[in-house]
Parts: structure tokens; C-alpha cells; sequence
């Protein structure tokens, strides 16, 4: 069989010239997010009292998102998706009620309270135990951020004239 050249311009099934910096940098995060589910979260010292149950950990060992968090991991694997989801929808010119970018924005910062939620603000156990964050935590945060990021500059971008008021057609 021979293959059809993709139409010129740009207009075939997925348009990749439509896909800018806001979505190179949420891809980046998204992927990011992703890995660092595998990548050390939580990190353990030598005080015996020192133990991650969920992980299954005790001391001097280190644990992983994906080991600690049994819904979170599913959630941060579903939000290292959104960018992706956002790109597809730019690059198939697909019309939507919203600014494309919109809902991606507000899930990195719903990734920023979950991530900051379940290691700083609720996540750490008393000072006895010693317990800190390692890397894999730091990189899932900025990943989150860069989504939060990429999903306000795209939704910044699109369509920057008169906004139309709610409720017009």
C-alpha cells in the first residue's frame, strides 16, 4: 500500500504546529510527575522508631510515592496525564466551552495541595520518628507547579480578545 502525504499546512488529523511552549512545558511536568512516583519520596533514619507502615519500610530505608500512597499515586498518575490530554485537544483544534488550558491549570494546583497536603501539611508523623522528604517529593511538586504553569499560560494565550459575559451566545 502506499501512504497519502498528510495534507500541506498543516491539516491533517493532528495539527502539531498548533502545539506551543505551554505545551512542551506541561508534557515536560507531566512526564516528570509520572516518574517521580517511582522516585524516592520519603526517606527514613537510623532511629528504629523510624517506619513508613503503608510503605512497608523501617529504618535507614526510603520510600516511594507509589509505595505510600495507595489512592494518591492514582490520582498524580491521572494528573501527570492532563497535560497530555490538553496537547491532543490543541493539536485537533477541538472547540470547548472553556479555554483550553483551563481545567489542566486548576488540576496542577489541585496536584500542588495533594503533593503539599501529603508531605508537608499533613504528611509528616512527630519529630521522634524522623521521617524527611527526599527528592522524588521536590520533583513531584515543581512537576505539579510546571503543570499549574503550563495550563495558565496556555489558557492566557487562547483567545486573548473580549471575553464574552456568561450566559451570552
Amino acid at each position: 500500500m502506499n501512504a497519502q502525504p498528510a495534507p500541506a499546512g498543516g491539516e491533517g488529523y493532528l495539527d502539531r504546529s498548533r502545539l506551543s511552549r505551554p505545551e512542551v512545558i506541561g508534557m515536560v511536568s507531566g512526564l516528570a510527575l509520572v516518574v517521580s512516583l517511582w522516585l524516592p519520596w520519603f526517606s527514613t533514619s537510623a532511629n528504629p522508631n523510624s517506619k513508613i507502615y503503608s510503605a512497608g519500610i523501617g529504618p535507614s530505608s526510603s520510600a516511594t510515592a507509589w509505595e505510600t500512597f495507595p489512592t494518591l499515586r492514582w490520582l498524580l498518575l491521572l494528573l501527570g496525564l492532563a497535560p497530555f490530554i490538553l496537547a491532543w485537544i490543541v493539536a485537533r483544534r477541538h472547540k470547548l466551552g472553556w479555554r483550553p488550558g483551563e481545567v489542566t491549570m486548576i488540576l496542577g494546583m489541585a496536584g500542588v495541595v495533594l503533593v503539599l497536603g501529603n508531605g508537608i501539611i499533613f504528611g509528616r508523623p512527630a519529630p521522634h520518628v524522623e521521617i524527611s522528604l527526599d527528592w522524588g517529593y521536590w520533583l513531584a511538586l515543581l512537576a505539579c507547579i510546571g503543570i499549574v504553569v503550563a495550563g495558565y499560560q496556555r489558557q492566557a494565550t487562547f483567545g486573548a480578545g473580549a471575553k464574552k459575559p456568561p450566559g451570552s451566545v
